[in-house]
């Protein structure tokens, strides 16, 4: 074997260990599976071709001649890696693809059967060679195989010219050099020598080796081919601070990302094909039910509030965001979701609520020292009475003693009572309720006088799910504030509307004289008032108990004509909602605590 030879047979093995190298590197890659094929066409043309160069004879020659048929397909593989390298959009139509490999088999089948692009081998002074036919066939196979590796080469130049920043076009460079450098050499001296009888031997498995070399360099330097959308992606989930679900269409897990598992307490394996209501807390797998069959229907979903439940059986909250992913024809095929952990917030949140009670309260004690003192001297002057006359007390003497000792333990204890309810958590005890009833219940406990008259237009047939004790406190505390807003006589209506996801009672009086503008926007503010005795803490708690309603109270007032005073309640949700109006709540027909947690269950 000449030195020709031994030099293409060792560049032909270089570029083989390269291609395998470039391919370990990523194997997912489509970019390195189509280098590793087309190095392993070019290697194996590459060691047929200088198998017949140093064959013994002509018979053997001519069976390694035919061995290296495989020369389309190195020029369509190679000039397939260049689109793939490129980006280009021939990639999208998949005729493209019959275009390039059908005339490749057409010229391997024709040289593999028959003499007409290269004749019988003819022994040269480097060894058996393959001449050219000069058939028709051999011209139109010449001419393909020169334009294709010409067009690679252009694709990648002009990919090179379009590099935004000095690194992009570092990589392209090189790239585009390793195409430049085999094509010239392919062309020059086994298309053009041949074609014209000179007497060269194909230097073409030679130049492969600067393609190798310039690719591996790109690799090695600016690790070319080990970005791609699929390794971006498992870095960007491994990276992001938030949860992360790739889920099938029935919202199985398919992926979670390290996020999720330290998040839950599970291990991927016991996360990976569980379905994403199962990370959910107990009886709040419906609103995530819920949420998934929105985000199916729509597309995407943002921001939905949930309950998670970790290994251990904490209780988590978080917002919920997700989008369905689609194939390339618009059908769904997953769901992408995120998960952001807001339970510090919440917890913050109710820390500076507690804190702002505790700063009510702090102010409060000013003004209860004083109303206490109202009370104190009322009780302290009728046992002075008491102990001074005793028993020369007549009887309607004593039973006037007795009701002012009567009403000065009532006020403290409504002064104590107001103080505990603002500044206390409290238990929601839900049931089905009626607007209609709740009201008449709440009329109930008040007395109301000849001078007022009520009117109950409430909807009859409505059903809502709150704490009705509750809410009747609220409207007869909103109704009693009314009455004594209203100087001689006057009417108060009470009435109802039911919105797409709220059920709204209220209450407007015409005889009173409305409500200041200074003192409206503090209105529900403890120790705001407009009456003379009391400390002002009535509407605070009635705002206090819609809110953890999940609603809110409004008040309208026109000064010298009446206000209307509003409470906004959640009619769509069920006891199992509940869970993101109300910190804690009781189901009274289930009588225990939820939710409750999970023991081994995500």
């Amino acid at each position: 074997m000449n030195v020709i030879a031994w030099v293409s047979l060792c560049s032909s093995i270089i570029c083989l260990f390269l291609g395998v190298i470039v391919y370990s590197f990523n194997k997912k890659s489509m970019l390195n599976k189509m280098f590793l094929l087309a190095i392993l066409a070019t290697f194996w043309y590459s060691f047929s071709t200088v198998m017949m160069w140093a064959a013994g004879n002509v018979s053997s020659a001519n069976l390694w001649n035919k061995a290296g048929v495989v020369w389309p397909f190195f020029v369509a593989l190679t000039f397939n890696f260049a689109l793939v390298f490129t980006e280009s959009k021939w990639l999208k139509n998949k005729l493209n693809y019959l275009v390039l490999y059908l005339p490749a088999t057409a010229f391997c089948l024709i040289d593999l059967f028959t003499n007409l692009i290269n004749g019988p081998p003819v022994l040269q002074y480097w060894g058996y060679n393959d001449p050219a036919s000069g058939t028709w066939v051999y011209i139109i196979s010449t001419a393909w195989s020169a334009i294709i590796p010409i067009l690679a080469f252009v694709f990648c130049f002009r990919y090179y010219n379009r590099a935004k920043d000095s690194a992009q076009r570092q990589q392209r460079k090189y790239v585009t050099l390793g195409f430049a450098i085999p094509v010239v050499t392919f062309i020059t001296t086994n298309m053009l020598a041949r074609s014209f009888n000179i007497g060269i031997p194909n230097l073409g498995i030679i130049a492969t080796l600067f393609f190798s070399g310039f690719v591996a360099y790109a690799i090695l330097k600016f690790e070319l081919f080990t970005f791609d959308a699929a390794l971006a992606a498992e870095n960007i989930l491994s990276a992001i601070p938030d949860s992360i679900i790739l889920a099938d269409t029935n919202a199985k897990m398919l992926k979670v990302n390290d996020r999720l598992v330290n998040f839950i307490g599970c291990s991927a394996e016991e996360l990976t094909g569980q379905p994403i209501q199962r990370l959910c807390f107990e009886n709040e797998e419906i609103n995530c039910e819920n949420i998934l069959n929105e985000l199916t229907e729509k597309g995407i979903v943002r921001n939905h509030e949930l309950m998670l439940a970790t290994k251990s059986g904490n209780k988590k909250h978080v917002l919920f965001s997700g989008s369905t992913i689609k194939s390339k024809t618009g059908r769904t095929i997953g769901l992408a979701c995120i998960i952001h952990d807001i339970t510090e917030h919440k917890n913050i949140g109710e820390r500076l609520l507690k804190a702002e009670r505790l700063a009510s309260i702090g102010e409060l004690a000013g003004q209860i020292g004083h109303d206490l003192r109202n009370p104190l001297a009322g009780i302290k002057n009728s046992v002075y009475i008491l102990e001074k006359k005793g028993e020369r007390l007549t009887e309607t003497e004593r039973k006037q003693i007795l009701g002012t000792l009567d009403n000065a333990v009532e006020d403290a204890n409504r002064i104590v009572t107001s103080l505990i309810d603002y500044s206390s958590d409290f238990v929601l005890e839900l049931k089905e309720c009626s607007p209609k009833l709740l009201v008449l219940n709440a009329l109930s406990k008040i007395k109301i006088p000849d001078r007022i008259n009520i009117q109950n237009a409430v909807m009859e047939d409505t059903k809502i799910f709150i704490d009705g004790s509750r809410v009747e406190s609220v409207l007869a505390s909103i109704v009693k504030n009314t009455m004594e807003a209203i100087v001689e006589k006057g009417t108060i209506k009470i009435w109802s509307i039911q919105k797409e996801s709220t059920t709204e009672i209220s209450v407007t009086d015409s005889g009173g004289g409305g409500i200041p503008q200074k003192v409206l926007p503090k209105i529900f503010a403890p120790l705001v008032t407009t009456k003379a005795k009391g400390m002002g803490m009535s509407l605070a708690i009635c705002k206090r108990i819609a809110e953890a309603h999940g609603g809110k109270i409004t008040v309208e007032t026109k000064m010298g004509i009446g206000t209307t005073v509003t409470i906004v309640l959640p009619s769509n949700l069920s006891k199992n909602e509940y869970a993101h109006t109300s910190d804690f709540y009781v189901d009274l027909n289930q009588k225990v605590p939820l939710p409750s947690t999970r023991e081994n269950k995500p």
